[in-house]
């Protein structure tokens, strides 16, 4: 090895051991913070998330609670699934197109709980019970299920990241599922500890059987998946400390903790003996005095040249540190503050907003949710629970919540035709049809009503005064 291939090897080792420097420096304090390493530790953070801390968050966390639901608002209707692509007059349902609508109809409220739970945790499972008259563990014998059709499909279990994992990896680099899992472990048990009538079973279960539901995972790797709550946990965190501080500041205040201040002249044997109690139980006489003031309204203190105060915090206003760390989380999810808890100010949720918030559930339906449906219809034709589309493409079509109201469209159409007036008077001839202005409504065209004038720009609307004596 001569110098220049010396010197290449030792600047690569150096940078490896910077990089694993580095990583372990992550790894232990949590925070690329180089001057407070600790900060982690010293606001109570986590360094490391697991799938407990998201759960506990969902189910203990009232703001961590209300943006999964919130978000789940994408499936406040089912989207319309039929052969073919967008181009399809979708009034025109084909046989494929009945039996799939009728098929998924059982199924939407399992593929939402799947949804659910892969927003809490990086990942999700739906577990397809066949009945194939094979083993969890076995690929499904699709002859049997091709038999049977939609009847073969039991049901669609859905589960949680704690629920199932990969026990066992495809490494044949020659099979096209190189690097997939080729075995799953599902538990069969609650993940909030508490106990179920269901006894729990730990059961293998073959890809064939699992549909993985990993937002965020790109490279197909369920690890890869991101929870909803994770890039604001540290902001939940504070939520809670700020509300449970304040919380337990107003408490302290009404539990009327007493403080007694003795002078130096105090006889503590004459006031142990107008307690009625001997002078070594006087410290319990003087707390249970305490207790019968709290617990009573009409109680007395009896003093000797001493004072009982009541300790008292003065606590601070909490909201303006609770709405910064709500909107630090907010941006991390992303929904507006006023989208996800309401009129905290008194105003209504702006225009605004609530476009940004239909446009962000327009992403997601269209994005993640539409590839998960298209996954799990290619998997039922694939295992034969229903036949694969003539053309082998399929459509997912949700509808538009961007798409006006009826208000709206009548102001568009309110336009338009003031646009039609204003050109008709300026140049003899409007710039609007009346088909266009009855598509600004969403309306149906008619067919009479078209461009086909002498001019090309005239209607071409019978004469109700000439035409009606021809027809």
């Amino acid at each position: 090895m001569n110098e220049s291939e010396m010197k290449s090897e030792q600047r690569a080792a150096n940078s490896q051991f910077k990089d694993r420097a580095g990583n372990l420096s992550l790894l232990l304090s949590g925070t690329s913070n180089t001057k407070r390493e600790r900060l982690y530790q010293e606001f109570g953070y986590p360094v490391e998330l697991c799938f407990e801390d998201f759960y506990r968050a969902y189910r203990r966390n009232a703001i961590a609670g209300a943006a999964v639901k919130r978000i789940l608002d994408c499936w406040e209707d089912f989207p319309e699934v039929y052969e073919g692509d967008k181009t399809k007059d979708a009034t025109q349902q084909t046989e494929w197109d009945k039996r799939i609508a009728k098929l998924l109809k059982r199924c939407w409220k399992q593929i939402r709980g799947a949804d659910r739970r892969n927003l809490v945790g990086r990942y999700s499972a739906l577990l397809i019970q066949l009945k194939d008259d094979g083993k969890w563990n076995e690929p499904v014998n699709t002859g049997k299920v091709k038999l049977l059709k939609e009847k073969a499909l039991v049901r669609l279990i859905p589960a949680w990241e704690a629920q199932i994992e990969p026990i066992e990896w495809e490494v044949d680099e020659q099979s096209e599922n190189f690097g997939q899992p080729k075995m799953y472990s599902f538990i069969e048990l609650p993940v909030h500890g508490q106990r179920d009538a269901k006894p729990g079973r730990i059961i293998n279960v073959h890809p064939d059987r699992v549909l993985i539901l990993a937002e965020g995972a790109d490279d197909d790797n369920l690890g890869s998946g991101t929870s909803l709550l994770e890039a604001g946990f540290n902001s939940l965190l504070d939520i809670e400390k700020v509300s449970g501080g304040s919380s337990e500041g107003f408490l302290k205040n009404a539990s009327r903790q007493l403080n007694y201040n003795f002078s130096e002249k105090t006889n503590f044997s004459a006031l142990a003996k107008a307690l009625g109690v001997p002078d070594n139980q006087l410290a319990d006489a003087l707390d249970d005095q305490a207790r019968r003031l709290n617990n009573n309204t009409d109680a007395a203190s009896f003093m000797q040249a001493g004072t009982a105060e009541v300790l008292s915090v003065t606590a601070a206003d909490p909201e303006p540190t609770w709405r910064t760390a709500l909107s630090a989380f907010c941006s991390t999810v992303p929904i507006a503050v006023k989208i996800l808890i309401g009129q905290i100010t008194g105003e209504r949720a702006s225009t605004e907003d609530n476009k940004d918030w239909a446009r962000t559930r327009m992403t997601r339906r269209n994005g993640f949710l539409t590839d998960t449906i298209t996954e799990l219809v290619t998997r039922f034709w694939m295992l034969g629970v229903i036949d694969a589309p003539s053309s082998g493409e399929i459509t997912v079509e949700w509808s538009d919540l961007l798409a006006p109201s009826e208000a709206e469209k009548i102001a568009n159409m309110d336009k338009k035709a003031d646009v039609a007036v204003k050109t008709q008077s300026a140049f003899g001839r409007s710039a609007v049809t009346e088909n266009e202005i009855r598509a600004a409504g969403e309306m149906q065209a008619i067919p009479g009503f078209d461009l086909g004038g002498d001019d090309g720009n005239k209607q071409n609307r019978p004469d109700p005064l000439t035409d009606g004596e021809e027809t």
